[in-house]
């Protein structure tokens, strides 16, 4: 259908949590997503779990919504994370081309949701990859050292910063949006299953959540490690310590009993 209207849709993820409470709500309100009140020429839907989605929007409409937006998210991130698509009106039966344009009978508030749910989760996804990426990069040198020198070669603070930093994206993606739930509007709307399947599939939903599963328990395994070694290195310094203070102690009584009253005759 080359001639159907052609609308963009922007997902953006802008924090942790967005504030659900006083939005201006446009119809019944809905738990998640919230379909804000928009003037009649775009939509616009904001997750509690810190994303928001635009659907015809223009650049002004976006950034105005956007700053009335902006106190109510927790730990906002120091780039916003997006995904965008396009969408087609009119088409005899909702999906997606060949061109991953999404076509949809109509504008029903309904259809727009399970869209901006399907491209928000990608969004919020495509977010918790980099983090955890970016936490087994810094991880990586620890592991090579203990690859190749069979011991830990860094010193507790650098070996301590790198647990740190990994211990932190694992509690920001631990409370991440749970990627293969669907939305809570297919409850009044089931004839929208095959829409969702559809969207679902198209950005990967499941498997990109496993993928960050995985990525999650590889990298709590390889924190309980470096922590057990950290732990392991400390016991034995503990130990030598110890022995040291011993060997004195023998050292001074040795001195006093044997050697001083050598000394004094």
């Amino acid at each position: 259908m080359p001639n159907a209207p052609r609308l963009s849709a922007r997902a953006v993820l802008l924090g942790e949590r967005l504030e659900h409470r006083g939005l201006a709500r446009e119809g019944v309100p809905a738990a998640d997503p919230v379909p804000l009140a928009t003037p009649d020429d775009f939509a616009a839907f904001a997750f509690r779990w810190g994303a928001v989605v635009f659907i015809g929007a223009s650049t002004e409409q976006e950034a105005a919504i956007l700053a009335m937006l902006k106190p109510r998210v927790t730990n906002p991130l120091p780039v916003p994370v997006e995904e965008v698509a396009q969408i087609e009106t009119g088409a005899e039966q909702d999906g997606i081309d060949a061109q991953s344009v999404i076509r949809l009978r109509d504008m029903d508030p309904s259809r727009l949701a399970v869209v901006a749910d399907a491209l928000a989760k990608s969004a919020a996804l495509a977010q918790q990859e980099a983090t955890l990426t970016q936490a087994m990069d810094r991880m990586e040198p620890s592991v090579a050292a203990l690859r190749h020198e069979g011991r830990l070669v860094f010193g507790a603070r650098a070996l301590h910063r790198q647990i740190g930093a990994a211990l932190h994206a694992r509690s920001r993606t631990a409370a991440r949006v749970e990627a293969e739930d669907k939305p809570e509007v297919l409850w009044d709307n089931p004839q929208l299953e095959r829409l969702y399947a559809r969207l679902a599939d198209e950005y990967e939903l499941k498997e990109r959540s496993a993928a960050l599963d995985r990525k999650l328990s590889l990298i709590g395994d390889m924190t309980e490690t470096l922590l057990s070694l950290i732990q392991s290195r400390r016991s034995m310094g503990l130990e030598i310590a110890i022995v040291a203070l011993v060997g004195i102690e023998v050292v001074f009584t040795f001195w006093d009993y044997l050697v001083k009253p050598m000394l004094m005759r």
